[in-house]
């Protein structure tokens, strides 16, 4: 064999070995890459898993509160329509009109947003469509600047200060404090059909 013939058949051996080097390592790469996209998928459907128990957990709360609250809306109603009917102002301490009103205090509606804050820090939730992360964050802020920024300004005004124990115009203090109610009431029914469609889209994208 010539030397002209052994040099071709070591060049061809190495850009065959070098091919195969590449191949293995470009593999490799697809293969790792692949794993991680499984893994993260994995772990944004075990995220929203969490999600999904937390909201049917959510719903459930609101369910136990808003007949009250409504229940609360309307006894007021029905004071104040004694009230008018008393013909003049009504004075009283408002503190004392809440036993009969509210006989469980405000009750909080008692919802919770951890699974949903974990799953935006650990769940790896880029790798879902875009549409299904941001309808749950958008219900989410519902929640937190809905329901619960009402109960709160609700507590706040009623139970901020000395005033609540002072002698007023009862009819001006009770409705305040319909409106209040009558607005948190709307919130949770609203919020309530909005996590049940939230449920229904996330459940059709396989994430229950």
């Amino acid at each position: 064999m010539s030397k002209t013939s052994s040099a071709r058949a070591w060049l061809g051996r190495a850009v065959i070995e070098a091919a195969l080097i590449v191949f293995a390592v470009v593999l490799g790469f697809v293969v790792n890459e692949w794993r991680e996209d499984v893994s993260d998928r994995r772990a944004a459907e075990a995220a929203m898993g969490r999600v999904v128990a937390e909201i049917e957990t959510n719903i459930a709360q609101l369910e136990a509160v808003v007949d009250y609250h409504e229940g609360v809306v309307e006894r007021i109603d029905e004071r104040l329509a004694e009230i008018a009917a008393a013909g003049e102002p009504v004075r009283g301490v408002a503190f004392d009109e809440f036993g009969e009103l509210m006989p469980r205090g405000v009750n909080a509606p008692g919802l919770s947003s951890f699974a949903w804050q974990h799953a935006q820090q650990h769940g790896r939730l880029d790798v879902l469509p875009y549409a299904v992360v941001a309808g749950t964050a958008r219900v989410y802020g519902m929640q937190a600047s809905g329901v619960e920024a009402t109960w709160r300004q609700i507590v706040e005004l009623l139970f901020a200060g000395p005033q609540i124990m002072r002698e007023q115009d009862l009819e001006a203090s009770l409705r305040f404090t319909q409106i209040g109610f009558g607005e948190l009431a709307s919130q949770e029914r609203f919020l309530i059909q909005q996590y049940r469609q939230l449920l229904e889209e996330l459940r059709e994208a396989g994430l229950d």
